[in-house]
């Protein structure tokens, strides 16, 4: 008889521990040395509007990467991420969704729920519209949303183009619509004025591994950002069902150590599990803009306790900025730009020191630098 393993306890650490950790993987303390290596696109920024946030996220950062080597495609939750270009075949092979009923309910609405009625599988509807926009782009235009949308109006079948309401029209729905675009090879290309458009993928784009090992990785990059984390946590950032989160998360269960945060039970990947215990106090004040990888790949019961605090940094539209000090979420932020002056203002959720306001207003002046605008910092209240 082989003997049994003895039941290994928890790893013991502190919020405050986590919190030190975090800042050091989302590089707040210093920049990556090698975004594309390091950097926190790796795991994928969320750029919500397109154009808007995901070019903050990285100022904030100080980092810099070759835009030649960055896409913004739909990804995760489909909503638009900046990935490495290198990575695209990687998120195509691991987003393509199977079934409907492995989605968030909420995320794909009644239209999830007509598609089971009527026997589709949500996976052949992903393939089936990603086909149509690989046909309407094969010429290699860029189009806009509404451009695109129409031309798949008299290719794809009526049960994948549902009345709306609000466009007055029959069209692609949304949610498969953006899960599609991934699959067709198609980025968005956001410019200074008018509407984003998609274009193609470069050509002789490189081959990904299999869906199999390309899920492994991308769980392995979820844990690497968000760790001590939950199947539940990442259910929430790929907009699953648990039961669908923990089928992903599975296949790493044996690279993976129990942690107790404060009596909170999380995972860690082993490789990361020193760096957890050894990661110096944060120290820094960052402004970090909404939907920043900090917010987005987060367990926020953790990140911030504070349910009426949560509900200021997770809003379910206009969702504001955060102020980090020394690591911890420590107020919300808004700007707003008109005749050549920037106007950032700061609520704080508790009192800042005279040296923590004097670093808030030098990093709101850090993040507008390029645009040469004056920058004028308010406190409120």
């Amino acid at each position: 008889m082989s003997p049994v393993d003895p039941v290994r306890e928890p790893v013991a650490v502190t919020r405050a521990q986590v919190l030190n950790h975090r800042a050091a993987v989302h590089h707040l303390e210093h920049p990556a040395a090698d975004p594309l290596r390091d950097g926190v696109v790796v795991a994928g920024v969320q750029d919500s509007p397109p154009g808007r946030t995901a070019a903050v996220a990285l100022r904030a950062r100080g980092e810099r990467a070759d835009p030649g080597h960055l896409a913004l495609v739909h990804s995760m939750r489909a909503a638009a991420h900046l990935h490495r270009a290198e990575d695209l075949a990687l998120l195509a092979a691991a987003l393509r969704p199977d079934d409907a009923r492995e989605l968030a309910r909420d995320h794909l609405g009644p239209f999830g729920e007509d598609l089971t009625a009527e026997h589709i599988g949500f996976a052949a509807a992903v393939d089936q519209v990603a086909e149509a926009m690989r046909a309407v782009t094969a010429d290699r235009r860029a189009r806009t949303k509404g451009e695109l949308s129409t031309a798949l109006n008299e290719v794809v079948d009526a049960q994948l183009r549902p009345w709306c309401q609000g466009c007055g029209v029959h069209h692609v729905q949304d949610t498969l619509f953006r899960y599609a675009t991934l699959q067709a090879g198609l980025c968005i290309a956001v410019h200074t004025s008018g509407p984003f458009h998609y274009v193609r993928w470069p050509a002789g784009r490189r081959r990904g591994p299999g869906p199999q090992e390309s899920r492994r990785l991308l769980v392995r990059r979820f844990l690497r950002w968000c760790g001590p984390a939950r199947p539940v946590d990442l259910a929430r950032w790929l907009a699953l069902t648990p039961a669908a989160a923990r089928q992903l998360w599975d296949p790493l269960g044996d690279r993976l150590d129990e942690v107790s945060v404060d009596g909170r039970r999380g995972w860690m990947h082993h490789e990361d599990l020193d760096e957890l215990r050894t990661a110096p106090a944060a120290t820094g004040v960052r402004l970090l803009p909404p939907h920043d990888p900090l917010t987005e790949l987060a367990d926020r019961e953790l990140l911030l306790p504070d349910r009426a605090r949560r509900g200021a940094v997770w809003r379910a539209t206009a969702r504001p900025g955060v102020l980090v000090v020394r690591g911890e979420i420590a107020g919300t932020w808004r700007q707003r730009a008109a005749a050549g002056r920037v106007t950032v203002t700061i609520e704080p959720f508790g009192t800042l020191t005279a040296t923590e306001r004097r670093a808030a207003r030098d990093h709101a002046e850090a993040l507008n630098e390029s645009a040469g605008q004056h920058v004028e910092t308010r406190f409120t209240p």
